[in-house]
This record gives C-alpha cells, sequence and structure tokens, in this order.
C-alpha cells in the first residue's frame, strides 16, 4: 500500500509540474505599464526626450508600444510573449507600414509622423511572371510557369498616427497555396517569390510619400521572424 501511494504521490507531482510549467510558459502575464517599461526596459535618461505613445495589444501575445524618440521621429517597439516572459523582440526609431507575424496571426501596424497626412495604405502581395526549366537533359525534365500575381487591401488609417489592421486570411491561403514543389502539382515551385509593399494615400486618394516619418532615415533592430518590412510600391510598378 505504502508503494502504491508513494507512486500515486509521484505520478501526480509530476502531473502538477507539467501543468505548472504549460501554465508558466503558454499563459501570459499582465503586460508592462507605462512607467514599468521606461524603468526597466527602455533604459531612458533625462537627456534622451523619450516617449511612449500608447500600449496597444494585438492579442494575448502581441504587443505594440508606440513612441516618440528626440521628440519628433515615430517609432514602434514590438513586444511577443515566449519562454515564459515578454520579450522585445523588434523597436523602430521610424515606423511605416511593415508586416508583424505571431501567434499565429498576421498584422500590418504603423506610427507615422503626424505631419504625413495619410488617410489610407493600400497594401500589395506581388510575384513576377517567371518560367523555368528543371532537369533538362534528362527525363524528368519539368518547364514551371510562374504566373503575375498582385492583390491589393486597403486599410483606413483612422484619426490616430498609429495603429494595427488584421492581414486577410486570404493572404496567407495565397501563399501558402504556392509553398509546393513541381512533384506535388506538376505547376509551381516553392522557390516561388512574393513581395510586400504599400501605397500611401491622402483624402483625395493621391498617391504621398511619407517624408515626414522617413526624413531622419531611422533605425532599428529586430530578433526572430516576427516581422516582414514593406518599402513603397511606385504606380508604375503595378499593373
Amino acid at each position: 500500500m505504502k508503494k502504491k501511494l508513494l507512486a500515486v504521490l509521484i505520478l501526480g507531482g509530476i502531473i502538477a509540474l507539467g501543468i505548472g510549467g504549460f501554465y508558466f510558459f503558454s499563459v501570459p502575464k499582465e503586460f508592462y505599464t507605462k512607467e514599468e517599461l521606461l524603468e526597466d526596459h527602455y533604459h531612458v535618461t533625462s537627456e534622451m526626450k523619450f516617449q511612449i505613445i500608447d500600449i496597444v495589444q494585438l492579442d494575448e501575445k502581441t504587443y505594440i508600444v508606440p513612441h516618440k524618440s528626440f521628440g519628433d521621429k515615430s517609432g514602434s517597439s514590438i513586444w511577443v510573449w515566449r519562454m515564459g516572459k515578454w520579450d522585445n523582440v523588434g523597436s523602430s526609431s521610424s515606423t511605416g507600414p511593415q508586416i508583424l507575424h505571431n501567434n499565429g496571426n498576421s498584422y500590418v501596424y504603423w506610427h507615422l509622423h503626424p505631419d504625413d497626412v495619410a488617410q489610407k495604405v493600400e497594401i500589395y502581395v506581388t510575384s513576377r511572371r517567371n518560367y523555368s526549366i528543371t532537369n533538362s537533359v534528362t527525363s524528368d525534365r519539368r518547364e514551371v510557369y510562374y504566373p503575375q500575381i498582385q492583390v491589393k487591401h486597403v486599410i483606413e488609417l483612422g484619426e490616430k498616427s498609429y495603429g494595427y489592421a488584421k492581414l486577410p486570411s486570404q493572404w496567407k491561403e495565397l501563399t501558402s497555396s504556392f509553398d509546393v514543389s513541381p512533384s506535388d502539382n506538376g505547376i509551381l515551385s516553392s522557390s516561388h517569390y512574393f513581395t510586400y509593399q504599400y501605397q500611401a494615400l491622402n483624402d483625395n486618394d493621391e498617391e504621398i510619400r511619407l517624408e515626414h516619418t522617413h526624413r531622419s532615415g531611422g533605425g532599428g533592430s529586430y530578433s526572430g521572424n516576427y516581422v516582414i518590412f514593406m518599402g513603397p510600391v511606385q504606380s508604375g510598378e503595378l499593373e
């Protein structure tokens, strides 16, 4: 009986530790306050002119923190829950529209300079048409055609200079549908390459440049594969 009781207690302890470990690593703690971020994570001095504008929750494991640095640069930092803690995986002093992936979700986020009077952005996923031949001198010769792809999604920016929007689920379906080899579907290769770009528009639907947002160049650092950078697209590049 004592041996059986001991075995039950050991098993119960293992189960309890497993549940506790799962809870610790997978269930996020409450996110930091502005004061905690400034005191413990940004290492801001009184001479730096640094200001946290807001703390924005995208989902239970993803936050963005828009900020201003040196009085004029509009940037953002990205925080994700991983390995049992909130981790800063990226920070920039100049944040035009970018794509963020985490927790199975995909977003576009931005923090524009207020003097850039953008009312909306058009974001594009594109891929140029191409043609390739593999194993050309063998009996396993394959001719692969890559079609031109151009898909647009419009995001209204709203009154604030910062924000985020979920990417359409169709984009993920589109790009993942090409992640196969010619031997799987006979048409497309996994090397099919997609580009993500944006175009900022004013209230007259005229294309504008985010001159003030990117005026000083900006800089930043990122870790992991959370962010996909988007550059501006020119109208002449679109079909």
